[in-house]
């Protein structure tokens, strides 16, 4: 029983870093595209980007599957789940080095917002509803 307690907070950290380490590399691309360059990654940090977002997936689902099997997936899991699409795909819209200024701005906040609405759903995990 120790065990399994022991791998859910192993997980559970795990999950946290690499939550972390997501929005400090989203934290560098808003940077650069604020600053006038496209917010393209180095090749290292775009393999080293594909797979933090990987693992974090992948803990993520790991965390949520026994919840699953004893009472479904709350809303707040899907919720997070689509904002997490949004910020992904308007921070790979944003840092193309053909995307406008002004697009590019918009599209990082766009990920701002959807990055800092799944950090409120991981603190508040409403029971009901969006946002409870």
């Amino acid at each position: 029983k120790n065990l399994t307690i022991d791998l859910k907070v192993t997980m559970k950290h795990l999950h946290i870093l690499l939550a972390v380490l997501t929005i400090a590399i989203f934290i560098y691309q808003a940077a650069q595209v604020f600053s006038g360059k496209s917010g393209q990654l180095p090749k290292i940090g775009k393999i080293l980007g594909h797979v933090i977002y990987t693992l974090l997936i992948l803990e993520g689902i790991g965390l949520v599957m026994p919840l699953a099997k004893s009472v479904g997936v709350p809303i707040w899991v899907v919720a997070k789940v689509v904002l997490f699409i949004v910020a992904i795909s308007a921070t790979i819209k944003a840092t193309r080095a053909n995307t406008p200024h002004a697009q590019a701005r918009a599209g990082i906040i766009i990920a701002a917002v959807a990055y800092m609405a799944i950090v409120m759903l991981a603190f508040s995990k409403p029971a009901i509803g969006f946002l409870g």
